[in-house]
């Protein structure tokens, strides 16, 4: 039997240890997207570095510290002197993969239309745009 097997295959929590109950309720309940962060709601994102990209698109790199974002999202990049960009994610890579989604903790590179990236600075945020009214 695996480590995994053996920490996460069990119906019970008897036979473990406190670490591994632990790590279990963490996997289960905490670090699952699923675990109450829903498409709608407040995300932020700190840049790290600003990159032009190819047709006018701008590559950020940074962190996930609130919240999920996804690629279609409309995003406020918020600079240091209050100044507010408005953009979209096109697309979401982690580890140079893309990915669908970026959540919370994680690293990830955004590539988003067309602003200027030399406006950007390292500490400026990213934030989800939530779009109040929804009717399609």
């Amino acid at each position: 039997m695996g480590l995994f097997d053996k920490l996460f295959g069990r119906k019970d929590a008897e036979g473990l240890t406190d670490d591994e109950r632990e790590l279990r309720e963490y996997e289960e309940n905490v670090y699952r997207a699923e675990s109450g962060v829903v498409d709608n709601c407040h995300a932020e994102y700190i840049i790290t570095a600003a990159a032009p990209a190819t047709n006018g698109k701008v590559l950020l790199n940074g962190s996930v510290t609130e919240g999920t974002f996804k690629a279609g999202d409309e995003i406020n990049i918020v600079l240091r002197n209050s100044q507010v960009l408005t953009s979209k994610i096109i697309t979401i890579a982690i580890h140079m993969a893309l990915c669908e989604t970026a959540t919370e903790g994680q690293n990830a590179d955004f590539l988003i239309e067309t602003v200027d990236p030399k406006m950007i600075k390292r500490n400026d945020l990213v934030k989800k745009l939530i779009k109040e009214n929804n009717a399609e």
